[in-house]
């Protein structure tokens, strides 16, 4: 409640002085009207109107990025609808979206993925939002154009591209003081001359790190220095004919103590030949590879992460009229070294995919797609996707769509072997149990072979446009997923396998099957010339459909508190699948002084209580009893002055009441993961040219 005065207070304050300085302007990015529409590339392949898109799709663009002072790609996710960061017990944050955990949702820059997820997550710290045009987010399963990995949705990061005849850029320097010190400069370059265009980027990051339990040994996150290159190269041979190159370079290194230290490298190349055949006939022809390392000493003990990605690919595109077929092939030659395993491991995954984007009459467009994959190391994948979008009347339009998904089983899950002397545990990948120890009976009841997992998933909305000024967005939501990969404890016999007496091993199965669905709501509300509400709320509702049948079925028990008797848990009681919230909220004010060249925002952000694991001793099920952690706000803002129309000055406060969480130290102690970083200040200055 103290939290909601505050809020409430510093808006209508903004509120006011902006109906005192109301001045007619030329629309931006923030209070943009509806007459421009935003092209958007992912959803499809192909260049789309946004608003025709018939699936849920969220764009970010370069003026929201630069006005909400992010520095990082997951500052400015963070505010998104539908989106959550998640933190794993190693520091790092991943996306979820529509529920779905960070491990389902694929990671693209300029439609090529981003590889390196050591523990399920990528880490969005690797990702500065230097030389960003735009980011789009496609929920929902999308494996039938992307693959694996698309089952939650896609995140594709758009890179700035040159205009003819110009030569533009900046130089920026940003420091951060207050929970947290960071030094952030970045410089960037685009040209266009003839037929030769360039686009650079320098991104030099520093940070003393973070300690949110002063109390524990180490830090929330250590010291370290980012180095970010981007580097995109393009020659048109002739207007049927064009060739762009493009390669990014990241490089992080951490010294925690002299017995301790972090370096991690992350680059790729990515080549896109456009050969335009007809008017109505292109094809494009792409290499990308890539790689991501993390080369790690802590007492004295090495350890190595290296993956490599090389993908070849060929896409057709045509047109019918009003009409799009695009087809492709391709394949994924990926490779993986680690320490937990005892050679090089390979995956090779050819793919085919195809897509008709068509429109039976002038109010319904339709789109078919698929894709089928085959690999040396799973059970082949075949994932259709039927959208559809019907145009009831000039400001009311409807979409849904229908869509398969799927996950590959990952290195880990195959071929782990890690073994965990000190807390009397080891844990296998099932390829690896299978071959170490073949001549063991109850070896075979481990599947050798696990399945990919997969998802289906529903989305229905309507797009609604009652007023120039007015956008609503309703979009209905459900993915289940089934054959969910999962590690379970095999309690074969420790001294069968040459193990001390009571260690546990473990290894994985298929067995899950949960489903996540709920409600999404967006409304952008242009006010007027100087002032633009957005906001967005979701409702979420999740569940394991086994755990689901054990309640029914009685076979649930548990304590609502540790002494009081045990009981049979009704499924009443149920609250869901761990580190999903019910409720998200966002709320953003931005307004703009065109006169004096000054733009301000206020951003908010509300995320309802989750629960991290069974706290009651109720066989893993999450119930009502069980210790939560707290709802939380967070309040960011921001103001920006433009001078001379070539410098901006930026300051803004994120988490302005300082709400770290505190309240949950006490119910899960030395838990990182529970709290939140508190208040930081920041300034930056950019010079344009």
């Amino acid at each position: 409640m103290f939290l909601y005065r505050k809020f409430v207070s510093v808006f209508a304050f903004i509120s006011l002085t902006v109906f005192s300085q109301e001045k007619m302007a030329t629309d931006n990015g923030c209070t943009a009207s509806y007459g421009l529409e935003e092209v958007v590339v992912t959803a499809t392949r192909t260049k789309r109107q946004l608003s025709s898109i018939p699936m849920p799709v969220t764009l970010i663009s370069k003026e929201q990025l630069q006005k909400s002072g992010a520095v990082r790609l997951k500052d400015i996710l963070l505010e998104q609808t539908g989106i959550t960061l998640v933190s794993d017990f190693g520091g790092s944050q991943g996306v979820q979206i529509q529920g779905v955990a960070a491990d389902y949702t694929l990671i693209l820059i300029d439609g090529v993925p981003v590889v390196g997820r050591a523990s399920g997550n990528i880490d969005l710290s690797r990702l500065s939002v230097n030389n960003i045009k735009q980011i789009e987010i496609v929920k929902g399963p999308s494996s039938s154009l992307y693959g694996s990995e698309a089952i939650g949705g896609v995140i594709n990061i758009i890179t700035e591209q040159p205009k003819n005849g110009k030569i533009e850029g900046f130089v920026s320097y940003l420091a951060k003081g207050g929970a947290a010190n960071e030094l952030d400069i970045n410089s960037n370059i685009k040209l266009k001359k003839k037929r030769f265009g360039l686009v650079s980027g320098i991104n030099l990051n520093s940070s003393n790190g973070f300690d949110l339990s002063p109390e524990t040994a180490s830090k929330t996150t250590e010291a370290h220095q980012n180095f970010t290159g981007n580097l995109k190269l393009s020659y048109d041979f002739s207007d049927q004919l064009k060739t762009v190159v493009s390669s990014r370079f990241y490089t992080q290194s951490q010294q925690a103590i002299k017995s301790s230290k972090n370096k991690r490298t992350d680059w790729n190349i990515n080549t896109n030949i456009h050969h335009k055949i007809k008017d109505n006939w292109s094809l494009n022809y792409l290499f990308y590879t890539t790689k991501y390392t993390t080369e790690s000493v802590f007492n004295e003990q090495d350890k190595l992460y290296n993956e490599k990605l090389m993908r070849p690919e060929i896409k057709s595109t045509t047109v019918f009229g009003k009409n799009t077929l695009v087809v492709g092939l391709g394949s994924n030659f990926n490779s993986l070294e680690r320490t937990e395993f005892n050679s090089v491991k390979k995956y090779d995954t050819p793919y085919v995919f195809g897509q008709f984007d068509f429109n039976p009459n002038a109010k319904l467009n339709v789109i078919i797609g698929a894709r089928f994959e085959k690999s040396n190391q799973y059970k082949s994948a075949f994932t259709p996707k039927l959208s559809s979008s019907y145009k009831i009347n000039n400001w009311l339009t409807a979409k849904g769509s229908v869509g398969f998904g799927f996950k590959a089983p990952d290195f880990r899950q195959l071929h782990f072997n890690f073994k965990n002397s000190a807390n009397g545990y080891v844990v296998f990948g099932t390829q690896t149990i299978h071959q170490l120890f073949p001549d063991i009976s109850e070896i075979k009841t481990i599947e050798k072979e696990l399945k990919p997992e997969s998802s289906i998933g529903y989305n229905f909305g309507f797009q609604l446009k009652p007023t120039r000024k007015l956008k609503l967005d309703v979009n209905i939501f459900r993915n289940d997923l089934k054959d969910m990969i999962d590690s379970f404890d095999t309690r074969l016999k420790p001294l069968s396998l040459g193990l001390p007496i009571g260690t546990r091993v473990f290894s994985y199965r298929n067995r899950n099957q949960v489903y996540m669905q709920g409600v999404e709501l967006n409304i952008n509300y242009k006010i007027n010339s100087n002032f633009s509400i957005l906001t967005g709320y979701q409702f979420l509702d999740t569940g394991d459909k086994i755990q689901e049948d054990q309640l029914k079925s009685g076979e649930i028990f548990f304590r609502k508190t540790s002494t009081s008797p045990s009981q049979k848990m009704k499924l009443s009681n149920y609250y869901g699948l761990p580190n999903k919230s019910k409720h998200m909220l966002n709320f953003k004010v931005f307004y703009e002084n065109y006169a004096h060249d000054f733009s301000a925002n206020i951003r908010a952000v509300y995320r309802s209580k989750y629960a991290l694991f069974d706290t009651n001793n109720s066989q893993g099920v999450i119930d009502e009893f069980d210790d939560f952690v707290a709802g939380n706000t967070q309040i960011n803002i921001a103001a920006t002055k433009t001078f001379f129309n070539r410098m901006n000055l930026r300051v803004g406060v994120n988490n302005l009441f300082n709400e770290k969480g505190e309240e949950n130290k006490k119910t899960f102690k030395n838990n990182d993961t529970v709290l939140q970083l508190g208040t930081t200040f920041y300034g930056s200055l950019q010079f344009n040219f």
